[in-house]
């Protein structure tokens, strides 16, 4: 009897031990710089690219009104204005790359205000942010993309570094 509890508890621990090594693998699957975090760094260039298109707001335009692609996303003013004067409307569309709101919020921040439309600190989005309702494979995406994107020194749209020529 003693020999049969005892092979039993051996098997279980053996079971146990594969099940945490197998959960571990998957757990390091998902990490950064995996196949998976490649496939989602590449739909969250998608989303924010393609599909939500962010950089309408906070991408600055040239004198000709075509997006300054060398400072993607680093924060621009808004090139619309609502019709009738809105409470709390943003002017401005801050910077959303790892030097700016990314890299100063945790991804699960990040992740957060994409699905629900608030902030970290409890805040709503204010117009004319949307406030997104992304699932959260699709809110992980995109906030490991912007996470990518190192943004610039001076932050925003280089407005201080131009001023500083002045």
């Amino acid at each position: 009897m003693r020999l049969k509890c005892l092979t039993a508890g051996i098997a279980l621990l053996v079971a146990v031990g594969i099940w945490q090594v197998r959960a571990d693998q998957e757990s390091d699957a998902k990490k950064e710089g995996s196949p998976d975090a490649a496939a989602l760094l590449k739909h969250g260039d998608y989303l924010v690219n393609a599909a939500i298109l962010c950089s309408d707001c906070h991408t600055p335009q040239d004198a000709t009104g075509k997006f300054d692609r060398a400072r993607l996303l680093r924060g621009a003013a808004l090139p619309i204005r609502p019709k009738k004067e809105t409470k709390n409307w943003a002017d401005e569309a801050p910077d959303i790359t790892a030097r700016g709101l990314t890299g100063k919020w945790s991804e699960q921040g990040m992740v957060k205000f994409l699905m629900t439309g608030t902030d970290p600190d409890g805040k709503k989005a204010r117009p004319p942010m949307p406030a997104f309702r992304l699932n959260a494979r699709d809110a992980r995406a995109v906030s490991l993309y912007l996470k990518s994107l190192p943004g610039s020194k001076e932050g925003g749209d280089g407005r201080k570094k131009n001023e500083e020529r002045e």
